[in-house]
């Protein structure tokens, strides 16, 4: 079977499906504004806020998400050469979403129009404080709800005629080409940046404009994204692996109002402040990585149906220890922190298709304070005293929602591991959210071609025939029992100088 087939069978499409799925991405893609009901209420009344030199309050979100929707639309009002203000709260000092107390002090700070980005949809009591205080907003999220945002102005994918879901800052995406009439190549790439980091269906129209976004970043490199993410060249993985973090490190380490450097560095015009922001933002990534490891390393996970753990780490750690944590163990994860705030505390939930998390919240809604988030993951508020009631319902649904077991790994020949069938590989990209990058299996390679390097003799590494590798990362080489082994990784390029080879990466 030539290697392309073995492809076709993995995603279960035709050769015609396939020449759909490669084809170029262009602007023709990107739906029309008009697909959001209300959108035409909305521009016209920011433009009248415009008009009337209105103060407006872009009120964001401490995530990647929230970050690049706020970029996008005070953007927007430089084009439109309206001066804004933008404010991402902090995770540890005002919460999650806009509340009551932050539109007392906009309203006393004189602002006329809140235009909520990636939050607001279920923030009933901020948005009946607001009524009662006679001041204006817009709602653009895309988070779940189940009442109406009263009777405000809102933009919602689930009041729209998109095909599939889609993330906070592509719906301000939305509303910037609404205000703008024109596709603007970096908004639109901050905005796919966003479906990689809130884990959208790689589908439809998802698909497509993240597509096209990855065409305009190697056209244009823009600074920004060159300099944060330390590349020249960029696909998904370069942006969910070198870029994504990094945005969301701020948020999650510093205690106070430091994320909101992060708009200013996707908004600003001067490459010192790029330069110097950029040198910022990648301290405080490495101590976040460093911090996140050394919690894993030391956690003892018994096997059981669900995690569900208290651990005593700031709670913008949670999210990361809980991925780590679901990618060790394959079970779903809940992780909280010991931190009690008014008597809460809160965690982050990672799973996997087969337990749904907005399942799992609609059947448990009495015991959660607050709660958000979409089918693979999610943040939730308890009272400090429902912990075990939590766990137990948390365990009991995981019994009976058991995960769904991936696609079948592909089998590869030594051979077969080459650059051109790295390219075929590649043109079924871009891969993410349902539509997973294939992952391959080598069978029986014998044990005695294994090489141990690196300092600590940790890495697996075997070379291969035609000069490419297979490559593991802190290998577990006491599980080699046997005389042969089945090796499971994805392919990689590999770049040195002029050289390129293609590294078969193993999938621990």
């Amino acid at each position: 079977m030539e290697f392309i087939d073995k492809l076709l069978d993995y995603y279960n499409i035709s050769r015609r499906d396939y020449e759909e799925l490669t084809r170029d991405a262009s602007l023709a893609d990107v739906p029309s504004f008009n697909v959001f009901d209300n959108i035409n209420e909305v521009k016209e009344r920011i433009l009248l806020a415009i008009k009337n030199k209105e103060r407006i309050l872009i009120y964001g979100d401490y995530d990647a998400d929230g970050i690049l929707a706020t970029s996008i639309l005070v953007n927007t009002f430089k084009k439109l050469k309206h001066e804004v203000d933008y404010y991402i709260p902090s995770r540890y000092l005002d919460g999650y979403g806009i509340t009551e107390e932050k539109v007392i002090q906009a309203k006393e700070k004189g602002y006329q129009l809140i235009i909520t980005v990636d939050n607001g949809i279920v923030a009933l009591a901020a948005l009946k404080k607001a009524k009662e205080l006679n001041l204006e907003m817009i709602i653009t999220d895309h988070h779940e709800f189940t009442e109406p945002p009263l009777d405000f102005l809102s933009l919602h994918p689930k009041r729209s005629k998109l095909k599939v879901t889609t993330s906070g800052a592509m719906v301000a995406f939305y509303l910037s080409t609404a205000l703008l009439y024109e596709i603007d190549p970096y908004l639109l790439t901050l905005g796919a940046t966003s479906i990689l980091s809130d884990v959208m269906p790689m589908k439809e129209e998802n698909r497509q404009i993240v597509k096209l976004a990855l065409k305009y970043l190697n056209k244009y490199k823009f600074d920004k994204f060159k300099l944060l993410s330390g590349e020249t060249s960029f696909d998904e993985t370069t942006l969910t692996l070198n870029m994504i973090p990094k945005i969301n490190a701020v948020g999650r380490i510093e205690t106070k109002k430091e994320v909101n450097i992060l708009v200013k560095y996707f908004t600003t015009d001067s490459y010192h402040d790029l330069v110097k922001i950029r040198e910022y933002v990648n301290n405080i990534n490495e101590k976040r990585k460093q911090m996140s490891l050394d919690i894993v390393k030391n956690l003892q996970i018994a096997e059981q149906d669900a995690v569900v753990i208290k651990l005593d780490i700031l709670s913008g750690l949670s999210g990361l220890i809980a991925s780590r944590v679901i990618a060790n163990n394959n079970l779903p994860v809940c992780i909280f922190s010991s931190e009690v705030i008014n008597g809460n505390i809160r965690g982050s939930i990672r799973s996997k298709h087969g337990f749904s998390v907005t399942k799992f919240f609609e059947l448990n809604q009495s015991m959660l304070l607050e709660h958000g988030g979409h089918e693979l993951a999610g943040g939730v508020v308890i009272k400090e005293g429902d912990f075990d009631k939590f766990k137990e319902a948390f365990i009991n649904f995981a019994k009976n929602n058991k995960f769904i077991p991936a696609q079948d790994n592909i089998p590869i020949k030594e051979e077969e591991i080459n650059l051109r069938n790295y390219e075929i590989m590649r043109s079924f990209a871009p891969f993410g959210n349902d539509w997973r990058e294939p992952i391959f299996v080598l069978k029986d390679v014998d044990v005695n071609r294994i090489n141990k390097v690196g300092p600590n003799q940790e890495h697996l590494s075997i070379l291969l025939n035609n000069k490419n590798k297979v490559i593991g990362f802190r290998y577990p080489f006491n599980t080699l029992v046997n005389p042969t082994v089945d090796l499971t990784g994805v392919l990689r390029l590999n770049k040195y100088k002029d050289f390129v080879t293609v590294n078969f990466l193993l999938q621990n």
